[in-house]
């Protein structure tokens, strides 16, 4: 019994140093960051004391004399040059750590090995070779579930390591994750060289065998090679655009000669990537990351017009979105008193929006004023990926609402402009001094009337859940202005019960209805949006 107690108070002891050590070093770290190195040192000092084998704050300790030296004499440096040395330091000790690290693990030390690899990740986050090497080490020692998720991160940041992939597949499989398991076998079955005989007749049958157990047929593994070669693609045209970003900014691009085209066969023709590049420099698609961007490349094309032509007619079947890359197209609706200008697209701007978000007919001709390059976003082409990428869905639909927002202001500022301005009846007057939302009244309603009317609009059951919890319900008298124009718009608005008439005021024309709403219309939302 005493032995018992004697040994939980050796572990508190150690636990409470190990509390202490930690506490020092993040003090210290932040007088460093801080540029008061001297007091960092002092705290790093007491901790190395305390634990003196503790290579961390060794490490730390080193650190903080280096920039106690730079701040005592030398020419001075930039913030820039500062975090540029740090960095550079910091990746040769996480490269030395990595180095001893395979040391201990040729040797069998592994525990020792285990702390190198830490402090190198510690040193240096994004290197795919600790998460290899820790993910190796813990495959041999059956710790199955940490060895998985160290080796999808080492393949995370180096997609085209075919060791890491095949080691991957091996250990989804012993944790009998199939799917998983075949995810990775396929991606090293891509990677490896055509010459290596043996490793394709070994790849291909764990293949065979993953397909066997899972039941699978080929149309299903068809599907996950393709996923896997996108995925590859991807990051191969992505690193080739910043090579070629890089070249430029650096004034290198005369010597990305043809020899170094050749030995790239997938940029033949340069498809994905110099759309991707086109992409990324129209402001539409500015807030998208890499990846998205070379994600939406798979649904566009590229359309050349000449002046005069057409791009689409009106009343023809909309559902495609359209960016002006060059030239100048107007936006016009023939009647029978003429054709009429509905407004201009200028490069970088988007059309069609309308079309795409409500998948109907176009409502006018889109007409090339001037030679141009149009590219196209193919509404079906578009539909999976979206699918399979909601984050993608939500940033370009946000983007689509903020271009038809704009426009609506521009089109409600340009309706003035048609009629000349003549006195304000008193009618109106009198309407515009009601308060905003004047005679509306709080009331209760029940909230099964409230969903039964959300799920009429076919809304999820989340939606559902987070309308009905948020919304206060008004009752409005008949003839009651619910708000003005020129309002702050701060509320979106759902009918119940009733009717709703949108009007404008236009000067030398009095007040035109726009709409008459009804149960489950909804109106406000664009000034929320813009």
């Amino acid at each position: 019994m005493l032995r018992l107690l004697a040994g939980s108070c050796r572990m508190s002891d150690a636990q409470s140093l190990a509390r202490d050590v930690t506490a020092l070093t993040e003090l210290a770290n932040r007088f460093s960051q801080n540029g008061r190195p001297e007091e960092a040192s002092e705290l790093l000092l007491l901790a190395l004391r305390l634990d003196p084998k503790n290579l961390s704050v060794k490490l730390s300790l080193a650190e903080a004399r280096s920039q106690q030296r730079l701040q005592g004499g030398g020419p001075s440096r930039s913030v820039k040059e500062t975090l540029r040395e740090g960095l550079r330091r910091n990746a040769i000790d996480a490269a030395h750590f990595l180095g001893l690290a395979h040391l201990y693990a040729e040797k069998g030390e592994n525990a020792r090995a285990t702390e190198c690899i830490e402090i190198a990740k510690a040193k240096s986050l994004a290197t795919p070779s600790t998460h290899k090497l820790h993910g190796r080490l813990l495959f041999r020692r059956k710790e199955l579930d940490n060895a998985a998720d160290e080796l999808a991160q080492a393949l995370r940041y180096n997609p085209f390591d075919r060791e890491v992939s095949e080691l991957l597949g091996r250990t989804e499989y012993e944790r009998k994750q199939y799917e998983a398991a075949l995810r990775a076998t396929v991606h090293a079955f891509l990677l490896l060289n055509e010459g290596d005989e043996e490793g394709v007749a070994r790849l291909r049958r764990r293949i065979q065998t993953l397909k066997q157990i899972l039941g699978w047929g080929n149309r299903e593994l068809g599907q996950v090679f393709r996923e896997r070669q996108d995925h590859l693609r991807i990051a191969f045209d992505r690193l080739e655009w910043h090579r070629e970003r890089f070249l430029e900014e650096s004034g290198l691009a005369a010597f990305d000669t043809a020899q170094v085209h050749a030995t790239a066969p997938q940029r033949a023709g340069r498809g994905p990537l110099d759309m991707a590049a086109r992409l990324r420099r129209q402001k539409p698609w500015a807030h998208l990351s890499d990846e998205q961007v070379f994600a939406l490349t798979a649904a566009v094309t590229e359309q050349v017009h000449d002046a005069g032509d057409l791009v689409f007619a009106h009343q023809s079947p909309g559902g495609d979105l359209y960016l002006l890359e060059s030239g100048e197209v107007s936006l016009q609706r023939t009647t029978g008193y003429g054709t009429f200008l509905l407004g201009s697209v200028l490069p970088g701007e988007l059309f069609g929006e309308a079309g795409f978000v409500a998948r109907h007919d176009h409502a006018a001709d889109a007409v090339a004023l001037a030679p141009c390059q149009v590219l196209r976003l193919d509404a079906e082409a578009l539909a999976p990926l979206l699918e399979e990428a909601p984050d993608l869905g939500v940033q370009l639909y946000w983007t689509l609402w903020h271009s038809l927002a704009r426009k609506l202001r521009a089109t409600n500022d340009q309706l003035g402009s048609f009629f000349s301005t003549e006195v304000t009846p008193e009618s109106f007057v009198r309407l515009r001094k009601q308060p905003a939302g004047g005679g509306g009244s709080a009331i209760k309603v029940e909230e099964t009337d409230k969903i039964r009317l959300f799920r009429e609009q076919g809304i999820s059951r989340k939606e559902l859940a987070t309308l009905t919890a948020f919304s206060r319900e008004k009752r409005f008298a008949a003839g009651a202005s619910l708000f003005q124009e020129g309002d702050a718009g701060t509320e979106m608005y759902v009918i119940l019960d009733g009717r709703a008439l949108i009007s404008k005021y236009i000067p030398g024309a009095g007040e035109e209805a726009l709409a008459i709403l009804e149960r489950g219309d909804f109106f406000g939302e664009m000034a929320l949006i813009d």
